[in-house]
This record gives C-alpha cells, structure tokens and sequence, in this order.
C-alpha cells in the first residue's frame, strides 16, 4: 500500500483541483502502481478534507452503458456529502447549479434511495434490502471529474470520489407506492429535446441489488450503510455534458419527475 504520506498528498491535490477548479493530471500517470485500497484511502482523506457531513453514498458505473463510455471496467463507490445536494422546492427553480463551481460536468438521470436502518454483514440480496428502504427518489447526478480529461483508470475515479459533484433529488415515495424499480423507465429531456432513454434495471439488474452488491463490499472493509442514507444507484443513461445556462428534466416511469438548471 502506499504511504500515508503519499496518500495525502495526493488527496491534498485533488482537493485543490476541486476548489479552485483547476484540473490535474490522472494520478496513475505519475503513480501508476496505485491499488484499488490506496483509491479509496486517498477517497477518504479527500473526505476529513471537507467541511461538509457524509450523508450517504454514490454509485458508479453500475450500468453497462457507464462502464462502456468511461472503459471502466467495474462498479465503484464515492461518499455523498451534504454539499453535494441540492434539494427538489416545488414552485421554485429546482436543482440550480453554479455552472462556475465545476470543471466540466456531465448529467445522468438515476434512482435514489434512503434507508431507514443500518445495512451491515455480508450475504445481502435486493430481497434483503427491501426492508431497508424508507424511500425512493428521481434523481440527476452531476459528476465532475477533476482530471484534465474523462479518461481515467478505476484506481483514478475511486481517488476522485467516483467524479461525485453535485446531486437533485425530486420527491420521495414509499417502496410501496411504485411499481418494479427495474421496470421504471426515464427520459431525460433538455432543452426540449430528449437526450437518452433508460430504466431501473439497468443499475447492476435492479436499483436494489447496486445497494446489495455496496453493503457486500463495504463488509469486506468491516463498514455499514448507516441508517438515513441516500444512495445514488448509478447512472441509468450515458452522462451527457452539461453548458452554461442548460436546463435538465429526467422524467420516471412512476417516481415523477426532476429538475436541473445551470448558471
């Protein structure tokens, strides 16, 4: 593993790139024997940086059509924090995003989940997960890598919080109250335009079995989703790029609907 030295100094590099919107260069072109445990050591020393409170969790490329855009070749986590979001108002201008607060963002309609109990141990299904949702969620994700380009190993976007940036969450649901999450489809609009089309399964089969398959991996570092979680489940679309003044709608099959507008 890498030193803890190294380690925060590389986290200390990312956290400027992000402050002061100035992108680096990949950090395995300059260490390219950087494991997967140094990514997320690097992840969580990104995370004492910041002022702002975990709240939850996001997902990435737990969708096929994430993994072939960005040539990654697994899912991954990042930490969602509460700076990240920016809460659905209805009547008001949803999910406004400072266009200058970011490098260069991209936009992916997702399901968002919050979990009403604790989720520890090894073993779990989506059928153990059911009993754990309190609610679910439309929601955009904004990610923003730090690096110079969209071209990143595994060990890169892990050490850069899964390119986490910005979240909108749209009104919440009971479980109860919506039909299959694998069956909700979505249609992401911009502009009057629609962009890209999905559905629920594709997030690793089923929304609930990305939170099974992040409960399994947080186990084997003897962590939990704690209890109040959100969950980002991963991009159901490609992410598309997001400009100055460009408004986002990605409207779900059961859930409703949300909203982003860039300055």
């Amino acid at each position: 593993m890498a030193s803890s030295d190294l380690i925060e100094s590389l986290s200390a590099s990312l956290w400027l790139a992000e402050q002061t919107q100035t992108p680096i260069e990949t950090l395995t072109s300059v260490h390219p024997h950087l494991t997967i445990e140094d990514a997320y050591a690097i992840q969580a020393a990104t995370l004492r940086r910041r002022s702002s409170s975990a709240v939850g969790f996001k997902l990435g490329y737990t969708s096929a059509a994430m993994r072939a855009q960005m040539n990654i070749a697994q899912p991954n986590y990042g930490v969602l924090t509460k700076d990240h979001l920016l809460d659905h108002q209805e009547g008001a201008l949803d999910g406004y995003i400072p266009f200058g607060e970011l490098i260069h963002p991209l936009v992916e309609p997702e399901i968002a989940i919050l979990i009403n109990q604790e989720i520890s141990g090894a073993g779990h299904t989506r059928h153990t997960i059911e009993s754990h949702v309190e609610a679910v969620m439309p929601a955009l994700e904004v990610v923003d890598t730090r690096y110079k380009e969209y071209k990143f190993s595994l060990a890169d976007n892990i050490s850069d919080n899964s390119s986490g940036a910005r979240v909108v969450l749209g009104a919440p649901k009971k479980l109860a109250q919506v039909d299959d999450l694998r069956l909700s489809g979505v249609l992401l609009w911009s502009e009057g335009h629609t962009l890209d089309t999905g559905i629920g399964a594709n997030s690793m089969g089923d929304p609930l079995a990305s939170i099974a398959w992040l409960a399994n991996f947080l186990a084997q570092q003897e962590l939990s989703i704690p209890a109040g979680s959100i969950i980002m489940t991963g991009g159901l679309t490609k992410a598309h790029p997001a400009k100055s003044q460009q408004t986002f709608l990605a409207e779900f099959g059961g859930l409703g609907y949300v909203k982003a507008y860039f300055s």
